[in-house]
């Protein structure tokens, strides 16, 4: 579709899930495109993801909603619409570290993890880690499955305030408990 002067052939791809709080800001929406346009990428799905602590004109509860609305417009705005599936994340953060927010989001990344695929699988994560955190919980035994690519943090070592983190602080404790590479 992209008319690539390349191929990559399919036992060189990777599986890819994105995951991503695409109304929060505009960064998400450039990501999400070069995602859907690499060749080496399989994407599987997306997950919207909430921002709820940002809450603006959205509602506490109606973020990741929001997020899911704009995933839809950027796919398509590029001629992709119904091309992968679009799950919807949890509405909002973690209570604990002990208990799951089940939502469509969780459950695609369960199922892909659980596939038989010879391929590596990762999640992109661009935003809060509350959906990676709760499959987790739901099926501890996918970390050894995946890999998390999470965008965010200060400069190494010394680090800094993170957005990301500080929409679900208990879902990072989850992730960095788990044995899930990072």
């Amino acid at each position: 579709m992209w008319n690539y002067v390349f191929t990559v052939p399919e036992n060189k791809k990777v599986r890819v899930i994105v995951h991503t709080d695409c109304k929060n800001e505009a960064d998400d929406q450039f990501a999400v495109a070069h995602h859907l346009m690499t060749p080496r990428f399989d994407i599987k799905g997306l997950v919207a993801g909430h921002f709820w602590k940002n809450p603006r004109g959205y509602g506490e509860l109606g973020t990741a909603k929001a997020s899911y609305d704009e995933i839809i417009k950027v796919m398509d705005l590029m001629g992709l619409k119904d091309q992968y599936p679009v799950k919807l994340g949890a509405p909002r953060g973690l209570e604990d570290e002990h208990t799951p927010i089940d939502s469509e989001g969780a459950q695609l990344i369960i199922e892909e993890a659980m596939r038989e695929d010879d391929r590596p699988l990762y999640i992109a994560c661009q935003g809060a880690v509350t959906d990676v955190a709760s499959a987790i919980l739901l099926k501890p035994e996918i970390a050894e499955r995946m890999t998390v690519i999470w965008i965010g943090g200060g400069d190494y070592p010394k680090g800094g305030f993170e957005f990301n983190l500080m929409m679900d602080v208990n879902a990072a404790n989850v992730i960095f408990s788990s044995g899930v590479p990072v």
